[in-house]
């Protein structure tokens, strides 16, 4: 625990324990900062609002096999301040003026820069949502009326930190069973008697929509073209279910996609979304990516193409690949290199992480400075944005409270804890997805100070203190403290 609130105080770099806490923002921030328990708060000055709260402990087993269970503080209560470390939202809408404020103890600076709303950022967040363990959770039916309720919260949640795409399916598992909970169709795929295909896209339009109404967007990613397994599903006009094994660029394969590609990219254009939908596709060799690529111009010419590799984009020669994420630990020189020529292409470049590495990361027994390092990460080395799997993949006991110390946030497969999930099914935040819109909030206003043609030269030198091959690099913390120094400098 001591280590908890040691990386919860780092959120900001000047605290005086006796009896004062400085915090210091931009015009139009939002920010989640812990404070100590001895920090007396006043009513705050207008336009200023001040939220209180909590870090409720959850219990967790580090892997399915280990059965010794671990306790963190992650479930962020804004209900008040009741048990675990005492935090704040801040906010300072834009309108506010620059200077100094009081509120008790409380001490804020409002720097005289202002930061865009979420929906303005241009930093490339893709963390993966999951309606049906949502359904499940919450025992509702996939995109009822009741569905939508409870999933709002969730949507709204990831929203702000800036999420710009909506993970749809157009096929059922298309990473087979890596879930607790199986992904579905958002796209009925049915086959006629005479052969002939007719395609369904009614869930898959509601759910579109929804997201977008909860601020997520503009970008839709279609998973996938090249499912875990290479298996594809479709029903006949009497509903029964039949399937095949379709590998990139067989006959099989041809034969399914085609005449859905060509009525997709037509029921696209007529919803207005043709130029923001991505065809996605994780880890897969140039080879097939070339295969689809292919077959993807051929049937619907122009529809993009999305996918997360461990490869140099110049290895997937002759291929158009408008958004390519790559894991961290393949990130190098020679990666970062290529990147300047896609960005005038206008092709997008993120990374990601998943169950590895071990760090930086986003598990519950994680430092939090990774999550903010994480989330800051894109702006030191040159990249988009940040791609990860998963929002909210719950496992099988998801709730992260502990009345009477029994129930857990285990999930239910052999990855690390808190890797399948970044908030809690009631709409509530970790603390660890909070941190990681902490390092998004940096990286934007190093991009705004950049433009403005501002501490360049510092900037340019984190590029080295963000170097993921580095061995003698400086600690999370220090790193991240050295930007959330320099982000808000006058």
């Amino acid at each position: 625990m001591k280590k908890l609130i040691a990386g919860l105080v780092s959120v900001i770099a000047v605290a005086s324990f006796a009896d004062e806490f400085k915090v210091a923002l931009w015009r139009g921030e939002t920010l989640h900062v812990h404070i100590p328990e001895m920090i007396k708060l006043t009513q705050p000055p207008s336009p200023i609002t001040i939220r209180e709260g909590g870090v409720k402990e959850v219990r967790f087993r580090p892997s399915r096999l280990n059965f010794m269970y671990k306790s963190v503080a992650d479930k962020v209560d804004w209900t008040g301040w009741k048990e675990g470390p005492r935090v704040l939202e801040i906010t300072v809408p834009a309108e506010t003026k620059a200077g100094n404020y009081e509120c008790g103890d409380l001490k804020i600076k409002v720097v005289d820069r202002i930061l865009p709303p979420p929906s303005q950022w241009k930093y490339i967040l893709d963390l993966w949502q999951h309606p049906w363990a949502i359904s499940r959770v919450h025992n509702v039916k996939p995109f009822s009326s009741e569905y939508w309720k409870v999933a709002r919260p969730i949507y709204e949640l990831l929203a702000t930190a800036g999420q710009k795409f909506i993970t749809a399916t157009l096929l059922d598992r298309p990473w087979n069973n890596q879930c607790f909970d199986a992904y579905q169709t958002m796209v009925r795929h049915i086959k006629r008697a005479d052969g002939s295909w007719r395609f369904d896209y009614e869930i898959f339009d509601k759910y579109v929509e929804f997201a977008m109404s909860c601020g997520i967007g503009p970008y839709i990613a279609c998973y996938t073209l090249c499912p875990w397994g290479n298996m594809v599903y479709w029903q006949d006009e009497s509903g029964k279910t039949f399937s095949a094994s379709a590998p990139a660029g067989s006959k099989e394969f041809k034969e399914y996609w085609g005449d859905f590609l060509v009525d997709f990219s037509k029921h696209l254009k007529e919803k207005g979304w043709f130029d923001i939908t991505y065809i996605a596709m994780d880890e897969r060799s140039p080879e097939e990516v070339k295969a689809i690529a292919d077959f993807m111009q051929e049937k619907a010419p122009g529809l993009k193409l999305s996918m997360a590799g461990n490869r140099k984009p110049s290895e997937f020669a002759g291929i158009k690949i408008d958004c390519y994420s790559q894991f961290i630990c393949d990130i190098d020189d020679a990666f970062l290199a290529e990147i300047p020529a896609l960005r005038a292409k206008g092709y997008m470049t993120t990374f990601y992480v998943c169950s590895g590495p071990n760090e930086p990361n986003n598990f519950l027994d994680s430092d939090n400075d990774e999550s903010f390092w994480i989330g800051f990460y894109p702006a030191a080395v040159g990249l988009d944005g940040f791609l990860r799997w998963a929002w909210n993949s719950w496992g099988y006991q998801p709730w992260g409270e502990r009345p009477n110390n029994d129930v857990t946030v285990d999930v239910m497969h052999p990855r690390n804890q808190g890797n399948s999930f970044l908030c809690y099914p009631d709409g509530s935040a970790s603390w660890r997805f909070l941190m990681i819109r902490q390092g998004i909030v940096a990286a934007e206003k190093a991009r705004i100070l950049r433009e403005k043609g501002l501490f360049v030269d510092k900037f340019n030198k984190l590029k080295a203190v963000y170097d993921i091959k580095n061995k003698n690099r400086p600690t999370y913390k220090s790193a991240s403290d050295r930007v959330r120094i320099l982000v808000n400098k006058e």
